[in-house]
């Protein structure tokens, strides 16, 4: 016998409805980098779950490690998104990383309040990132990004320098084979685009 469903219809179809909006809403950053066709937060989404199954295959992990997890909260970490829209960084700047942590978390707290408890919790989880699997879906997160810039450098589309200033956008959340590829990523773009290096936080565990 089957047990029984923890996601009424009416449940399913709420929530997959709202979120199809992630198919078509363009990731922020991009827009305003002059990209043509930018990335969709759904298409950026799937990318961090790929990245994220990657980055743990090139990891020595303990068997504790909860797979399923680090894919739910890869899934689900731009879920707000949906009814925020992708909030810029210059917004953010403004707004305050607080507001809008606190404003995301109420936003996300409604949103899944038809659907498992853990799926809220991973979400949750994923925003402390203090656990391991939050580590690996944060450093995919941004690895994600990383790659889909060296794509767009690829072919002449947009202006995405500013995109590697510093080590804001190469967190690699204290893992070894996160800052590896990072590294690499870095190296690939001063093959065409000298310059700077980005000067990596070391890695803490």
């Amino acid at each position: 016998m089957n047990p029984p469903a923890t996601l009424t219809l009416d449940a399913v179809f709420a929530l997959a409805d709202e979120l199809e909006i992630l198919q078509r809403l363009p990731r922020a950053g991009f827009v305003m980098s002059g990209v043509a066709a930018p990335q969709t937060v759904a298409a950026h989404s799937f990318g961090v779950a790929l990245w994220s199954l990657m980055l743990i295959e090139r990891m020595a992990v303990p068997a504790t490690l909860d797979r399923a997890k680090v894919l739910t909260m890869a899934v689900l970490h731009e879920l707000a998104e949906a009814r925020l829209t992708d909030i810029p960084q210059p917004a953010r700047r403004y707004l305050g990383e607080q507001l809008v942590s606190d404003t995301e978390r109420r936003v996300v707290d409604d949103m899944l309040a038809a659907s498992p408890a853990h799926w809220r919790a991973a979400w949750h989880e994923f925003e402390d990132g203090a656990t391991l699997e939050a580590r690996i879906a944060k450093a995919a997160d941004k690895l994600e990004l990383m790659h889909r810039i060296l794509m767009y450098e690829q072919q002449h589309n947009g202006a995405l320098a500013r995109f590697w200033r510093g080590d804001t956008n190469c967190r690699a959340e204290g893992l070894d084979a996160a800052r590896e590829l990072f590294e690499e990523m870095q190296r690939r773009h001063d093959q065409h685009h000298p310059g700077p290096a980005v000067q990596l936080p070391k890695p803490t565990q």
